[in-house]
């Protein structure tokens, strides 16, 4: 009979390094929109505000999945729904190159959602239940390092699998593949064990977080994630409106973006352990809202465009994952309130990304400017976050000062 530590041993010290290799089909999966995205509306024969819909399309796909997974993860079928989202995902992008309209690409851009939607919420709560508490901050910033990796060698794959076979099947067939090969591996290792205490509060007796707290902390994401497909998705669009100048320059600026976000993103697991996630937030959220300002201001100066680009890349990379980190370490997280806040995450790719389409249809210069406006109530957000977990636990939050450790 095996000793009863060496499932926990290897759950503890070999799962966690699948859970961020399978992250890295996500941000492949969600990025592809964006350097694609002229490409597609010229194949289509619209105009940036009709080639807009892909991105509410895939949004609202990620919010179902979000949804309907969480319940899946709590009654244990956690694996095999990391699994079924991975391989779900790999057959939607390999429809993509063969798919020209826009409402039938909207449809299968849906479907990419809703499976990246099912593994996000996986990731994170299977993450949250491997660490059990300890170190969360760290991991869950690695996590969303491999998106940022993901995400970075996407506008790679797209332009060179235009550049060299005229279309984009090089790179959804390179997705694919890496999916359905995670998804193999997913089922080959054991899902870590959860239970009802594993995130209690002892002193508290917190065993049930109220909806009223969970959907303050989801609006969080639901900005956040309006900022981040706002400012990436249309960046390669923007670079290329005020003509940029350099040879391929508005796929550089966006490479370069992701290649700043993955760097943000590798700085916050190294940090983590010193800084409380309450300061990562503040800094990161202030930082990016004041980038973002100079960027508007100087209007489209190639210097200004690099260098804000380059920044905003690195604040905020962070501000996903170290919000869950700063929820863990406060209330009870399981997967319905993981998905909870992977749903609103879903719903903030709705909005703002489509109203930047219909404002670079006026002006160029407006894309800098509206992502500005939501870095500034994201960062104001926090702030209504920080109160009502302190209203919560009707005891004084932490700090937000440097850690001891």
């Amino acid at each position: 009979m095996a000793s009863p530590l060496r499932p926990r041993a290897l759950r503890r010290g070999q799962v966690g390094w699948v859970y961020l290799a399978s992250f890295v089909s996500v941000g492949l999966a969600l990025t592809i929109i964006g350097p694609s995205l002229s490409y597609l509306r010229d194949r289509a024969g619209v105009t940036n505000g009709d080639i807009a819909a892909l991105f509410p399309a895939s949004s609202i796909g990620y919010l179902i999945g979000s949804v309907v997974s969480g319940r899946l993860y709590d009654r244990g079928f956690g694996h095999r729904a990391v699994a079924g989202g991975l391989i779900g995902l790999s057959a939607a992008e390999l429809l993509v190159p063969h798919v020209t309209s826009v409402s039938a690409l909207a449809v299968v851009f849906a479907v990419v959602g809703m499976c990246a939607g099912t593994v996000d919420v996986g990731g994170n709560t299977l993450v949250l239940w491997h660490t059990r508490g300890s170190g969360s901050s760290r991991l869950l910033n690695a996590l969303h390092l491999c998106f940022g990796v993901g995400a970075l060698l996407c506008p790679v794959l797209v332009d060179r699998s235009i550049a060299w076979t005229g279309g984009l099947g090089l790179a959804a067939g390179f997705i694919a593949a890496y999916s359905t090969t995670m998804a193999v591996v997913v089922l080959l290792h054991e899902m870590p064990v959860h239970t009802e205490h594993d995130h209690l509060d002892s002193e508290a007796g917190v065993s049930q977080t109220p909806a009223r707290i969970l959907v303050v902390i989801a609006f969080f994401f639901v900005i956040y994630v309006g900022i981040e497909i706002g400012f990436s998705g249309w960046l390669k669009t923007y670079a290329e409106g005020i003509d940029l100048p350099g040879d391929h320059s508005p796929t550089v600026l966006n490479t370069l973006f992701f290649i700043s976000f993955t760097l943000g993103r590798l700085i916050a697991v190294t940090l983590a352990k010193r800084i409380r996630p309450g300061v990562m937030l503040a800094v990161s959220c202030g930082a990016t809202s004041v980038f973002l300002a100079v960027m508007a201001i100087a209007d489209g100066s190639p210097p200004f465009v690099w260098g804000c680009t380059a920044l905003i890349g690195v604040t905020i990379a962070p501000q996903f994952a170290t919000m869950i980190a700063y929820a863990e370490a406060h209330i009870a997280l399981s997967g319905r309130a993981t998905a909870y806040f992977v749903g609103a995450a879903g719903f903030g790719g709705l909005l703002l990304p489509w109203l930047i389409g219909q404002l670079l249809e006026g002006s160029t210069g407006a894309m800098p400017i509206a992502v500005f406006v939501g870095a500034v109530a994201l960062t104001s957000w926090v702030a209504v976050v920080r109160r009502a977990l302190l209203h919560h636990r009707g005891a004084p939050m932490p700090a937000l000062a440097l850690s001891p450790d």
